[in-house]
């Protein structure tokens, strides 16, 4: 069967029956009420009159509506029953707010009002009309507006909104009527914020009760609208529309919040202030359990801005313990809770994991902290915090999260706070934070036994922290021999590695890892004795060892992270030697020529580049070629080497620095020339016993450039006798260069000379 065709709107019965219908009821409503603000004002009827003649027309509208409920008349019977409650309504809030009959006390006038809201509803569900609806919570939100006596009266202002959102959201949850909760919070918000623009301009406001009155308000509210939400999320039908409302209500009363905290004098206090706020946080995280789970990440982002705002305002030395308490709730509600929560995912902590750091961060930079312990103290207790969670979730990430927030704020603190004079106590903590993230993963070795994670953070809290340490330790506490620090830090990772291998098994897939990262760290501390106990040169040094023990651990532990840090490192003792030229500047020219601090810095790091081109295995898949790359760079170390070795045995007596001259010298000018043929002969036989035409074809470049210097140099600018020294070496070096490519390699067949063809006979 062909689908039905949706009837098209027929304009005129639209307008003819129903619009005109509305606006009769609503104008109707308008002129009475505006008929009895006229009455009000030039006391045309007496009070109690005026109050009996709108109770009377706004029963008998509402009863001639309901009287009319026929089917043909369905319009008109609910335009009337409309416009008959708002004027109860108006009539009502009128004997109260602007008569004051005794009758009219603030309970009888509530329990009127709930009559009128109990007739509504009834009304509307009995007749079905969502538009009876409407038109109440039209007229109900506009009594207050209409009959606004100037005075400010939150609690009968506030309780009468409060009965009309019950009526309209039980009229909605009945009628399934999706509508009216959305416009019931936008007449709540609407009022909430005359009422604030109108009374709550000034700070005189803040005296008193009167700012409780102001927060029940608006977290009255939004517990009002989630309370609704709540019981209507049961049978999900139209909990849309009710969680929008919801959201929209907790939305302003956040709002209210930050209008509060332009205010100094609500900003200096913060446990009032905050409490507030978390108050209304917990209706958003509420909220987000019952309906929106991505809502929680919203409330997590607004109240960490909240708190960060009045931390850089607000905060002094004596609100210091009440910020750091509701921090500590901060992470609690933001951190902690949601991923305990089935239907938040914890993966979104990743993001909200830093947040009380970065507060703490703040909190330091606001406050000159020359003792760092109740900052440093809450920061542990949060990593505590974290770990926790790691532990419940068998989360991978977290505990590398709060290291790295941790040494943020560390670092900070230090870098503008710390003064010698108070030493001790961020010697402690920092202590204390390495032992925390370097003890935990082997406290849960079996729960993490399959993770990277934890074990990360475990093997680089005692890299990561030796820098602050070693830091105090020079600066406060010498020790005549500092090398023992790096050594002694080695000592609990060269005992973790030791567990590790004892107690993870062989077939585990975080093995290698594991071994990976505490062998590592374990090699940094062994191969940072040099750099610690020494200084300058000795830094280049203890990277490139440390760099060849990494690749000497690859090929025991074959972890690609071991592969890329080992080459990394050996790659930077290259470059602060070849690329530094302030490094032949460490030291004054040593009076001894050739076997001086030049061959023992450039000599390691050369030896560490080579073996660790020699452990590294070759490529099989990857695009960059590690060990020939490492080759290449130690050959060009190697020549740099030699030259700074000449320059230096023929450098002038007294100059406190090595200078590079080519010409005026004759026996320095002969020595490069022969320095250089032989290196290129040593990587001619290099290449060829590796069978490695690059290496070969460095050697002859290089020969190549000593032939042109001969030429080109050498003949014009040096004396006879080293000009006759120069060729011969030269030649003697090329003539054997020659040789070995022919005896060792051949030549291709189109270079051989074929034998002389004998004469015929």
């Amino acid at each position: 069967m062909p689908a039905p065709v949706a009837a098209s709107l027929n304009w005129e019965q639209f307008m003819g029956a129903k619009l005109f219908a509305w606006i009769g009821g609503l104008a109707f409503f308008l002129g009475i009420a505006f008929f009895l603000k006229y009455s009000f004002e030039h006391n045309l009827i007496p009070p109690a009159l005026r109050a009996a003649i709108g109770f009377f027309i706004g029963i008998g509208l509402a009863g001639g509506g309901f009287l009319l409920k026929s089917k043909e008349s369905a319009v008109t019977s609910q335009t009337l029953c409309g416009t008959g409650l708002l004027i109860l309504y108006a009539v009502t809030f009128a004997c109260r707010a602007y008569y004051h009959f005794a009758f009219f006390g603030l309970v009888p006038t509530l329990l009127l009002m709930t009559l009128i809201t109990a007739v509504a509803f009834f009304l509307a569900v009995r007749l079905d009309a969502l538009a009876v609806a409407i038109l109440g919570i039209a007229g109900g939100f506009l009594t207050p507006v209409l009959l606004n006596t100037g005075r400010d009266i939150p609690a009968l202002l506030f309780s009468y909104v409060a009965l009309l959102d019950i009526g309209l959201l039980a009229i909605a949850w009945r009628q399934r009527w999706k509508t009216l909760p959305i416009l019931g919070a936008a007449g709540t918000i609407l009022l909430q914020a005359a009422w604030v623009a109108t009374f709550f301009m000034s700070e005189n406001y803040f005296a008193g009760d009167k700012v409780l009155v102001a927060m029940a308000v608006f977290a009255g509210f939004e517990a009002l609208f989630l309370a609704a939400l709540a019981g209507v999320a049961r049978t999900g039908e139209g909990a849309r529309a009710f969680s929008i409302a919801a959201i929209a209500l907790g939305a302003a009363a956040m709002a209210s919040a930050f209008y509060f905290l332009w205010f100094p004098v609500f900003g200096a206090r913060p446990v009032l202030l905050f409490s507030y706020v978390f108050l209304l946080d917990l209706g958003l995280l509420a909220l987000a359990w019952i309906d929106r789970a991505s809502l929680e990440a919203f409330a997590s982002a607004i109240v960490f801005l909240f708190l960060g705002l009045w931390t850089g305002e607000y905060l002094t030395g004596g609100r210091l313990d009440a910020a750091l308490a509701f921090y500590f709730v901060f992470a609690l509600f933001h951190v902690a809770a949601p991923p305990l929560v089935a239907r938040l995912r914890a993966s979104r902590r990743l993001g909200a994991a830093p947040r009380p750091f970065l507060l703490l961060l703040i909190a330091t930079l606001r406050l000159p902290l020359a003792n760092p312990s109740p900052v440093f103290g809450l920061a542990l207790a949060v990593v505590i915090l974290l770990l926790g969670i790691t532990v419940i979730l068998s989360l991978d990430w977290l505990p590398a999260v709060g290291l790295g927030s941790a040494l943020a704020l560390e670092h900070t603190w230090y870098f503008l706070r710390f003064n010698p004079a108070h030493a001790a106590p961020p010697l402690v903590w920092f202590f204390l934070f390495y032992a925390v993230f370097s003890v935990f993963p082997f406290l849960f070795h079996r729960r993490f036994a399959g993770k990277s994670g934890p074990w990360a953070a475990a093997a680089l809290a005692g890299p990561l922290h030796f820098y602050l340490i070693y830091r105090i330790v020079r600066a406060v506490y010498p020790i005549g021999v500092p090398g023992l620090l790096p050594a002694a830090f080695a000592i609990p990772s060269l005992l973790g590695l030791f567990f590790l291998v004892k107690r993870t098994p062989a077939d585990s897939p975080a093995r290698n890892a594991q071994l990976a990262l505490f062998g590592g760290a374990a090699l940094f501390f062994i191969t940072a004795i040099f750099p610690v106990q020494f200084d300058r040169e000795w830094i280049t040094v203890g990277w490139a060892l440390e760099g060849a023990a990494l690749c000497w651990l690859f090929r025991r532990v074959p972890h690609p992270g071991l592969r890329f840090a080992g080459a990394g490192l050996l790659g930077a003792s290259f470059a602060r030697l070849a690329l530094n030229p302030a490094v032949l500047s460490y030291h004054p020219r040593a009076a001894t020529a050739i076997f001086n601090w030049y061959l023992y810095a450039y000599g390691f790091v050369i030896v560490s580049l080579f073996a660790g081109a020699r452990l590294l295995p070759p490529p099989r898949r990857e695009a960059f070629n590690a060990p020939a790359c490492l080759y290449a760079l130690g050959t060009v170390l190697a020549f740099l080497l030699l030259n700074i070795e000449i320059a230096d045995y023929f450098g002038t007596p007294g100059e406190p620095s090595l200078t590079f001259q080519f010409s005026g010298n004759f026996a320095r000018d002969m020595s490069y020339s022969i320095a250089w043929g032989l290196f290129a002969l040593l990587l001619l036989i290099a290449g060829i016993r590796m069978r490695n035409a690059h290496v070969r074809y460095g050697g002859l470049g290089l020969l190549g450039v000593t032939v042109l210097k001969l030429f080109l140099h050498d003949l014009s600018e040096l004396d006879q006798l080293y000009r006759i020294g120069a060729l011969i070496a030269v030649a003697i070096i090329a003539i054997l260069a020659s040789f070995l490519y022919q005896r060792f390699l051949g030549l291709p067949d189109h270079l051989r000379e074929s034998p002389p063809t004998p004469p015929p006979i």
